[in-house]
């Protein structure tokens, strides 16, 4: 336990050491946040004129409540592979080779990357998801309940364990760190598509809706904003048809099935975490063996 620690300790202080790795973290963050305030934003506020008379603070309440869910499901992503990237230098580096030569034991060195990438990545949604929150109540005057601040966080607890084994089984397979890196930046704007996040299913067509559901983030950003989104429905009084339709059609928050599949939310959420686990064991193996190399 003691040289999983340290292993642990070292990928974090090598993460936030790296300020390039950390930008490209954040690439997706920053280009999602850009195009909902250029335009997006603009788009879903009059969208929502056309069902509902809400004042411009009650809208923006919503519309950036939700944004933030889809915000976190991707930083999950790429925060996680922008932590692998170090990862990946210590194999091409063959530093891995000299980890070896100590008495750590390669399911420790393992270990201590997957732990470093989980805290790394659940710490710094935690921080985001406090700060925006804090944000949205002083711009708009509405605040996001304590359960369900909570309740979000919890929820941040399971992306950051199922996005670090998705993405470990990456690194297993990408050789270069540098590649990463660019995967990072791309990858956050291309799931933002998939997902419902940029814009709902509904103007995305079946097809965007059939290839996100096989997507466990697709999954996590819907377990997401369903839980910020019944909290601001509760406190702008909207209930009924009118509910459904901000859930369902504005934000893409329903459960979509799998690939057309009417699942029960709760089995999409247990295949995400089955397949997560199915990930991170066939990149434990690959990792293994590249370390017998």
């Amino acid at each position: 336990m003691k040289n999983v620690t340290a292993l642990t300790k070292r990928l974090i202080r090598l993460y936030l050491r790296d300020k390039t790795a950390v930008f490209f973290s954040f690439l997706s963050t920053i280009i999602l946040v850009a195009l909902y305030f250029l335009f997006i934003a603009k788009i879903y506020a009059e969208s929502m004129d056309t069902v509902s008379a809400l004042s411009d603070n009650a809208k923006n309440f919503m519309i950036y409540a939700q944004m933030m869910m889809g915000v976190l499901a991707i930083n999950s992503i790429s925060v996680t592979l922008g932590v692998f990237a170090t990862v990946a230098k210590d194999f091409e580096t063959g530093r891995i080779d000299s980890f070896l030569l100590t008495p750590a034991k390669p399911r420790e060195l393992l270990l201590g990357y997957f732990s470093g990438a989980v805290l790394i990545a659940f710490v710094l949604n935690l921080f985001t998801w406090t700060l925006s929150a804090i944000l949205i109540g002083a711009l708009t005057g509405y605040w996001v309940g304590a359960a369900a601040f909570l309740i979000i966080a919890a929820i941040l607890i399971a992306a950051s364990f199922i996005s670090c084994a998705i993405m470990l089984m990456l690194t297993a397979i990408v050789k270069s760190s540098a590649a990463l890196n660019v995967i990072s930046g791309i990858l956050g704007t291309f799931l933002g598509f998939l997902c419902g996040i940029y814009m709902p299913y509904s103007n995305l067509g079946k097809g965007a809706e059939t290839v996100g559901s096989v997507l466990p983030v697709t999954h996590i950003a819907i377990w997401l904003k369903r839980t910020v989104l019944e909290n601001v429905c509760a406190q702008l009084e909207i209930t009924g048809q009118l509910k459904t339709v901000f859930i369902e059609d504005f934000y893409s928050a329903g459960n979509i099935g799998f690939c057309g599949l009417n699942v029960p939310f709760w089995g999409m959420l247990l295949y995400s975490a089955l397949f997560a686990l199915v990930c991170l064991v066939a990149a434990g193996v690959i990792l293994r063996r590249k370390m017998k190399r």
